[in-house]
């Protein structure tokens, strides 16, 4: 009895399996880098979960700073942004006892590119929902006054429950109101990012007595996104990864550059820079290390340029070599037997190196993409001497 109920229940079990629709898996995850700049702090939330907040303290006066996050999540994106101007205490003033108390302005404006590619995918703009959770100082006749906690009057709204969260209905709400640079008076932190025009800062209808606000926004899939995105990748047509250099570009032969070309690069890519050095063997007698031989360093490269033929001189900037008697190429010359690994680097940046070309080498070049590379592609190849 006990058998036949076990082969009734698994029967059943199976009835329910085979009944259950199949998913085509899981959504995918990309890797997002957000850049905001906020008058006076911000916290961001992305489908339903807080991933970051302004580094700087609310309680700080001239705030001014922008904040660069990042996160992964799956398209479509909501985007919940809630947004603070400073103030004081509950007056809404700013400067209290002081000769310049007055009303503060907000401003908050947001992009969040596709960390792979650097394209940007969305921003803040007047489509976006908003949402008024406190206004403050309600009487102008406050504003200067000696007691303004006492004087100025204040509306608090609740802020309403799991407002960040994909199913949240924000039908009701109105519209966020764009301003120029100069309504809000940008300044500082602002200024060091590179904003897409698509951009633009917002805020409720009231820059002034509008405190803190609650913005929300989605961002659906870039066409651009549905497809494989294309990798960032150095190569050659002299040349595969890992192949044999040939002698042309060694001191062997005619000790020209090798050609090298570009494939993918970041549509925020403002420039591009090749490195192509060697680990040296160990020391022999008598020699001084200086560390890894570089034989071509090559930068602020235009991103539109594919490639760079063998033994060009007039493309992008050319630094120093280890040799340090030219600026440009100088020819793998290795000693002793045996095969010899070289690694040619290139670099997607975010904007050009301000680099004299007689100081340019590898480390300072290096030194100065600091903060500054947004995808890099290596390649590496082989020779031995005869």
């Amino acid at each position: 009895m006990r058998f036949r109920g076990a082969a009734l229940f698994l029967t059943l079990c199976s009835f329910l399996v085979a009944s259950m629709p199949i998913t085509s898996g899981a959504s995918k995850f990309y890797s997002f880098t957000a850049e905001i700049w906020a008058d006076n702090w911000f916290a961001l939330y992305v489908n339903g979960k807080k991933v970051g907040e302004d580094s700087t303290p609310f309680a700080t006066e001239r705030s001014f700073n922008n904040d660069v996050i990042t996160f992964k999540a799956t398209y479509p994106l909501t985007v919940g942004i809630l947004a603070r101007d400073y103030t004081e205490n509950a007056s809404g003033l700013e400067y209290i006892g002081k000769p310049n108390q007055q009303v503060g302005d907000g401003g908050v404006i947001a992009q969040i590119r596709e960390t792979s590619s650097g394209a940007v995918v969305g921003a803040t703009n007047k489509s976006w929902k908003v949402f008024i959770t406190n206004k403050a100082p309600l009487n102008s006749d406050c504003i200067k006054s000696l007691s303004p906690l006492s004087e100025c009057r204040t509306s608090v709204v609740k802020v309403p429950t799991a407002w960040y969260s994909t199913s949240f209905k924000d039908t009701s709400w109105g519209n966020a109101t764009e301003f120029t640079k100069e309504a809000v008076g940008v300044k500082d932190g602002y200024l060091t990012i590179d904003w897409s025009p698509s951009a633009k800062l917002v805020w409720s209808s009231d820059l002034k007595i509008d405190n803190t606000i609650l913005l929300r926004g989605k961002i659906m899939t870039p066409k651009a996104t549905a497809q494989s995105p294309i990798e960032f990748t150095l190569g050659s047509p002299d040349f595969v990864n890992g192949g044999i250099l040939p002698i042309a570009h060694t001191c062997d032969g005619a000790g020209i550059s090798p050609a090298i070309s570009f494939k993918g690069v970041p549509s925020a890519a403002k420039s591009l820079a090749v490195i192509m050095d060697t680990i040296p063997g160990p020391l022999r007698p008598g020699e001084v290390d200086i560390g890894n031989h570089y034989y071509l360093t090559i930068y602020n490269i235009q991103p539109s340029v594919t490639l760079i033929p063998a033994g060009a001189t007039n493309i992008g900037t050319l630094g120093k070599n280890f040799q340090g008697k030219k600026l440009g190429y100088t020819p793998p010359c290795s000693q002793g037997s045996g095969m010899k690994e070289y690694t040619i680097t290139a670099f997607a940046l975010t904007e050009p190196l301000n680099v004299e070309p007689n100081s340019a080498t590898q480390d300072a070049l290096l030194k100065a993409m600091e903060g500054k590379v947004i995808a890099k592609s290596t390649l590496a190849v082989k020779y031995q001497r005869p």
